[in-house]
């Protein structure tokens, strides 16, 4: 009777240890693919933009449906509503140029070229409208392919996509005060691969960035980071910059240290120009068509 208990005990120990242990790859399955369905869930809804935007560049939301958009070479303004999947007007600011992103200020719209040119619309959507182009100290080389609005401060943010104003290696970010019609020629932000790789350190993007390093033998920052938009969070002020290499969105505070950082990942975001949010918080991101279509995708993401 006691051997039979005791083998009875036995065999029962070990059903329960092989339940723990099964139970726990379960668990690690089901953590695994949790997390697999929570970058899934990361586009939320996509807008697929008409021919004229194919090559959508800049965007911002001028209210809850409607968003300004421009194209990468021609001086057209679109209104396009994201309710209606259409353009619902479209204005000629200039002629062709290489326009690259767009913000809006109470009622003027701001446009930057790669060349740090901004145009100003005022009253865009009076048919009394003006436009006034400012020249900046910035200049081709720089290519600046991100524009923002910063309300906190009064000014609008210009990033570079290549060097910084002194030959700098580093990404920068400049100001361009609304109150003087300045440009500040020292960045208020910078973009450093140390922070960069510190930050993704053991992701797989650093793995990529190791990669493109390695090949080109040095420590090459437009390797890894190329800030295409720029866009200002409305609730917290932190400064979402896009990369159109690596596809992801750096988040860096108003102090200037990057906190978060999204990977875009999918077919779907087949070339990140533009950046946005909407003004319920909401973060969109717009792609340049290459065999298909240009289009706008809203996140599911939360500051």
């Amino acid at each position: 009777m006691n051997r039979v208990l005791s083998f009875l005990l036995v065999v029962l120990g070990i059903s329960l240890v092989c339940g723990c242990i099964r139970k726990k790859k379960d668990d690690s399955k089901h953590e695994k693919s949790h997390k697999n369905e929570d970058k899934k869930e990361l586009v939320n809804t996509i807008f697929t933009m008409p021919k004229e935007l194919k090559e959508i560049s800049g965007i911002v939301f001028e209210d809850s449906t409607v968003v300004l958009a421009i194209n990468d070479e021609e001086g057209y303004l679109y209104r396009y509503d994201i309710r209606k999947e259409a353009i619902v007007s479209r204005l000629k600011f200039a002629g062709p140029a290489d326009y690259e992103d767009v913000a809006l200020v109470g009622s003027d719209v701001y446009i930057v070229t790669s060349k740090g040119s901004l145009y100003h619309i005022k009253d865009y959507r009076s048919k009394a409208f003006k436009v006034y182009k400012f020249n900046t100290p910035l200049k081709e080389k720089n290519n600046i392919e991100g524009l923002a609005y910063d309300k906190r401060n009064n000014r609008l943010l210009l990033a570079s996509k290549d060097e910084g104003m002194d030959n700098d290696k580093d990404k920068e970010v400049f100001a361009f005060s609304l109150a003087t019609r300045t440009l500040n020629t020292k960045p208020v932000y910078s973009i450093r691969l140390a922070d960069i790789e510190a930050f993704f350190k053991g992701d797989a993007i650093e793995e990529t960035s190791k990669k493109f390093l390695k090949a080109i033998g040095n420590q090459n920052l437009s390797e890894v980071v190329r800030p295409s938009a720029i866009a200002v969070h409305p609730g917290t002020g932190n400064l979402y910059v896009l990369s159109s290499i690596n596809n992801f969105i750096a988040i860096i505070n108003p102090q200037g240290k990057m906190i978060d950082a999204i990977q875009l990942k999918g077919k779907e975001f087949s070339q990140p120009e533009g950046l946005a949010f909407s003004p319920a918080g909401k973060l969109y991101v717009s792609n340049e068509g290459k065999n298909w279509s240009g289009n706008i995708i809203q996140l599911d993401y939360e500051d």
